[in-house]
């Protein structure tokens, strides 16, 4: 009985560190320290990008884009430092906000 119940714990441990480790992936930690990114990591998802685009891949621009993002100069894009990702017009924005009301065209 006691080696049943030695055989449950065990597994029940890994199943929480599987667990918590993919947890930690989810969260960014596998791109450096705090989830930044490095240079050479900013390549490669560049490369990536536009060999899914089907577009030419240009080193040097990508490295000059990474030097222009990487303000403090650690050689690493931390979270402050990252391209947000761009809103599409009036997303956001509450329900008819942005539009004119009838009687304020008219003023």
């Amino acid at each position: 009985m006691k080696k049943w119940f030695v055989m449950a714990m065990i597994v029940c441990l890994a199943a929480a560190v599987q667990a918590a480790e993919g947890e930690g992936k989810k969260k960014g930690e596998g791109k450096g320290k705090g989830g930044d990114v490095t240079k050479e990591q900013f390549i490669a998802q560049q490369k990536k990008m536009a060999e899914t685009k089907g577009t030419a891949f240009d080193q040097a621009k990508v490295e000059a884009k990474f030097a222009q993002l990487d303000k403090n100069g650690d050689g690493k894009l931390s979270a402050d430092e990252k391209p947000q990702p761009k809103k599409k017009p009036g997303e956001g924005k509450k329900p008819g906000e942005g539009k004119k009301k009838a009687n304020e065209s008219a003023e």
